[in-house]
Formats: structure tokens, sequence, C-alpha cells
């Protein structure tokens, strides 16, 4: 009766948004990104801002020009001074709806670190909602391994990393014994298991027959959609399937690891991460953090000293918990940091827009997402404060395993 009751729902919404005048910024573009082999990155980088140009449908309250910049893929070199012996790259992938932006701290500080970083633009995004009508979850993953490929033919060790969405691409990839194979797995909040809807993705394919979207959002941000086609949810739900086959088929994965998650996450299931990162990943050199509150006791069922916890609680700073965007977000990023134009009332709680830029700053608390009501008004919580562990933690992964020994 539930998933009865939730496919009325989507067919409802559907029906609804069908109704709906179609504008630009649901529409598809004029052109689309393919898989094709990455044989020159700079090259690929102006092939992307070409078709970003084009489709892109800016959103009010910043430059053009800028907007595309912000969502172009990119490659950043080691920093100057670095040792010109082996060398050590890492590939990172966006989550849905995102772009390569969401990995801007993160690479700055890699690249000082010595660790030539890439990342790339999924199908579909950073241009309008409209172009993840057509997406397709196969392009994705070609892009995935094209790039990969491409890395590791430049460095001697290549890493592979993603953030959601693209966590769960990198996971798939990682595990998949084709290609060339990762010397580690960087995964931050990976959609390997969904919460809320992982039940009902199977239905978004029926819900898409009928129209493109199952909500459409006023777009406030330059560089993440907040509006959602039934066909995202088709192409993650693929995604996810792949990735959960990928992790189950052997009992001990020897693949090294790290992991990242908030406990408060109203996107991922932490659960799952935390039961597959103890019982499968059997390196021991792996290694997982959760920002979480920590007044509250870690259950001992699931204790591993592999584990490392930072506090999600953060009164002095009027946060209640870590969201599932804020994790890879630097305090002094430019969009999402502290004073920076996204940071206060980005998809606030049960409060509208205009109300949440009413409030006194003292009254506005940070979050993840939730659609019932709390104890204080809050909106999602933009950036990490603990950015600087999280940083630190994933550069010495990657140092530990470029020689293949555990940190």
């Amino acid at each position: 009766m539930t998933i009865l009751r939730t496919l009325i729902v989507l067919l409802v919404l559907a029906a609804t948004a069908a109704c709906a005048t179609s504008t630009q910024l649901y529409s598809p573009g004029p052109s689309t990104l393919g898989a094709e082999p990455v044989t020159d990155f700079d090259r690929y980088v102006e092939s992307v801002k070409a078709y970003v140009d084009t489709n892109l449908v800016p959103v009010d309250g910043f430059e053009r020009e800028q907007q595309v910049q912000w969502n172009l893929p990119y490659r950043l070199a080691p920093a100057a001074g670095c040792s010109s012996g082996d060398r050590a790259g890492i590939l990172l992938v966006h989550g849905l709806s995102d772009s390569p932006f969401v990995f801007r701290d993160l690479a700055r500080y890699l690249a000082d670190q010595c660790v030539e970083v890439r990342t790339l633009l999924l199908q579909g995004h950073g241009t309008r909602p409209g172009d993840m009508v057509t997406a397709s979850a196969d392009v994705w993953r070609d892009q995935v391994r094209n790039h990969f490929i491409a890395l590791s033919q430049d460095v001697d060790r290549a890493f592979i990393g993603g953030f959601s969405l693209g966590g769960a691409l990198a996971t798939d990839y990682a595990l998949s014994e084709t290609g060339p194979r990762p010397a580690g797995l960087i995964a931050v909040a990976p959609a390997w298991q969904l919460n809320g809807l992982r039940d009902y993705l199977w239905l978004a394919p029926i819900a898409d027959v009928f129209a493109d979207f199952v909500e459409k959002e006023p777009e406030l941000n330059p560089v993440k959609y907040e509006s959602f086609s039934f066909n995202a949810g088709s192409q993650i739900g693929d995604v996810i399937s792949a990735a959960q086959s990928r992790i189950i088929q052997k009992e001990s994965l020897d693949m090294p690891l790290f992991l990242a998650a908030t406990e408060a996450d109203s996107v991922i299931n932490l659960e799952y991460l935390v039961t597959q990162f103890r019982e499968r990943f059997s390196n021991p050199g792996n290694a997982m953090m959760i920002f979480r509150d920590t007044r509250k006791p870690w259950p001992v069922a699931q204790a591993d000293e592999r584990i490392r916890f930072l506090s999600s609680y953060l009164p002095d700073a009027n946060i209640l918990e870590f969201s599932h965007q804020s994790l890879l977000i630097a305090p002094d990023n430019e969009l999402y940091g502290l004073g920076a134009p996204l940071q206060r009332c980005l998809e606030p709680n049960n409060i509208s827009l205009e109300g949440c830029r009413q409030l006194p700053e003292e009254d506005l608390w940070f979050s993840a997402w939730h659609d019932t009501e709390r104890p204080v008004y809050t909106s999602r919580l933009t950036y990490n404060p603990w950015f600087d562990d999280l940083a630190e933690a994933v550069g010495t992964f990657i140092q530990a395993n470029e020689s293949g020994e555990a940190p």
C-alpha cells in the first residue's frame, strides 16, 4: 500500500508538472557532453567550456562568465618545489546536480601536497536542470573510465575519489577490475545507499514517461541545481545498484579506502556505509571519518579502531549538525564559506527564504536538511569547520598508499 501511495503521488506530481509551461531552464540545451577518450586534458577543458557557454542558463546575482568558469573541470599540477620523482594523481568525480566546484578547496590542498588533481564534468551538469532530462549513467561511467585511464598514463600512482553520486561512480570503477587499478579510493558521503527514497527509485522511470521533473525549484545556486528530474532519479538508481553489486560480490575487498560521512546526512544511509566499511573493506590501513554529535555514545556493535569521530555539534558557531553538502567545503570558500553569498539561508528549514534572511544572525542555526520542525530556525550548513582535518586525512591516506604502505 505504501508503494502504491508513492506511485500515485509521483504520477500526480508528474501530471502537474506536465501542465506547467516549459521554460528554457527546464528544457535540454542545444548540445550535450559525450564520453570521448581524453587524449589532451587542456583540449578537453576547452570543449567543455564551449558546451557550458552554449547551454548555461545563468542564475541571477552572479556574472555569467564567472558562472561558466565555476562549473568547468580543471587540473591542478603539484605545487612548485615538489619532487620530480614518482608522481601521484587523483581523479575526483562530483555529485548529482553538482559540479567540479565542490572539490576546489580539497584540490588546492592536495596540489600543495604534491598530488596532481583532475576533475571532470558529468553529462547533464553545470548548465541548466533541463540537461539532466537526457543524462545517462552509462555515459557517466564511460566518462569516469576514460578520465582515469588518461590520468593513470600520466602519473605513477593514480587514485580515484568522488562525492555522493561521484563516490558511487568512483567505487563502481575502483572495484570493477577493468582498466588500470586505482592505488586507492576516496569516497566522501558516497551514494552506496540512500535514505528515504531508496526503496522507490524504481518508480522514477515510470513517472518519467509522464513528465520531466519531480520538482522545479527556483535556481539560486550557480554551481548546483535545486530542481530534480525523474531521469536523475532513474540514473542515480542505476549507479547505486551497480556500486552495491561491486561491493557485495566479494566477502573481503582489499582496495585501500578512505571514507567520510556525516551522521545527520539527509541523503546517504550512514549505517550502510559503516557496515560495508567494517565488514567488507578489510585493508588495515583504511580510514573512516564521521562527523557526529559526540555527546551521544557510538554503538558498540559498530566500533572499529579505523573510524575517527569529529564533533558536528558546535553551538559557538550556531551549528547543530553537518549537512551532506558541507563536508568538502572550507570555511573560506568563495561561495559557500563564512560570509560568502550562499552561506546564509541556503535551503532554510520550515521558514521561507525571505523570512530566513530577515532573522537576526544569532537566531539562525545551521544543520542538515529536514522536512520536520526543529527547535530553532535552521538552514543548510554549507561549509565544514573541520575541513583542514578532513583534507589532511585524505592527504595522509594518499601519501601512505603511494608506496603501498598502510598509514
